[in-house]
C-alpha cells in the first residue's frame, strides 16, 4: 500500500490531457522542493485540506519560496514546476540533458553517478520513513486505527530489507497485498497461475527440417 501525495499530481494529469514525461519532471520539482522546504509546494505541514483543494492549487496557485532556497534553486524549482507541460524543463528541447545542465547539478559528475562511483552524502536509516510523518501518511491511506503493540514491532522489525522501510512494511502486512502474489499453494505446490503454460505444438514442416520426422523407407 502505497501513500501518494497528491501535490505531486502535475496539471496535465488534473485535467486528464495526454502526456508522456512531463509528470516526472513536475514530480522532481516537487521532490526537490519539499526536501529543501520540509513541505509540499501546495501544502503546509500538517495542513488538514480537501483533495479538490490541492487539485484546484496544483492548477492554479503559483508555488512561494523561503530564504531556505538559493536562487540556483528557486530557478530549476520553478522550471520544473511550470503549469505548461511545453514550456516545464526536461520537456523542452534538449530533454533529461538540459536538466543536468542547470547550474544546481554543476558539482555532479553524472557518469561517474550513474556507474555508482560517487559516495552518496546521506545514508537514510531503513527502519524509519523521512517522506512524512504518521499523521500526515494516515490522512491519504486507506488504512485507519492500526495499532501495533511491542511484540507486533519486535516480530516485524526480523522483515527489514534495508530497502524497504519497517513501517511500510508494517501498512503491507496489515493489508494483505501479499496474498495475491504468493507462488505457492499450502500444500507446496505452485499455484495455477505460476504454472507454465504448455508449448505450443510445432507444426509438420518445423519438425520435417529439425530432424524430428525421419525419412520414410
Amino acid at each position: 500500500m502505497v501513500c501518494v501525495c497528491f501535490c505531486f499530481v502535475a496539471p496535465e494529469v488534473l485535467k486528464n490531457e495526454k502526456y508522456t514525461f512531463s509528470p516526472d519532471w513536475w514530480g522532481l520539482g516537487c521532490l526537490i522542493y519539499e526536501m529543501i522546504e520540509g513541505q509540499s509546494p501546495f501544502r503546509k505541514h500538517k495542513e488538514r485540506v480537501k483533495r479538490d483543494e490541492i487539485d484546484r492549487r496544483v492548477k492554479e496557485d503559483q508555488e512561494t519560496y523561503s530564504d531556505k532556497f538559493s536562487e540556483e534553486a528557486k530557478s530549476i524549482c520553478r522550471m520544473l514546476l511550470a503549469k505548461n507541460p511545453g514550456e516545464r524543463l526536461g520537456c523542452t528541447e534538449g530533454g533529461a540533458a538540459a536538466v543536468k545542465q542547470h547550474p544546481i547539478f554543476k558539482n555532479i559528475n553524472f557518469k561517474r553517478l550513474e556507474a555508482n562511483m560517487l559516495e552518496p552524502p546521506f545514508l537514510p536509516d531503513p527502519r524509519a520513513v523521512y517522506c512524512k510523518d504518521v499523521l500526515d501518511i494516515e490522512q491519504f491511506s486507506t488504512v485507519k486505527g492500526v495499532n501495533l503493540d511491542t511484540t507486533d514491532d519486535d516480530f516485524y522489525s526480523k522483515f527489514v530489507t534495508g530497502c524497504v522501510s519497517i513501517p511500510w512494511q508494517n501498512e503491507m502486512i496489515e493489508t494483505g497485498c501479499f496474498e495475491d502474489i504468493n507462488a505457492y499453494e499450502t500444500d507446496g505446490t505452485v499455484s495455477p497461475d505460476r504454472e507454465k503454460s504448455p508449448k505450443p505444438k510445432r507444426g509438420f514442416f518445423h519438425r520435417l527440417f529439425s530432424g524430428e520426422v525421419r525419412e520414410l523407407s
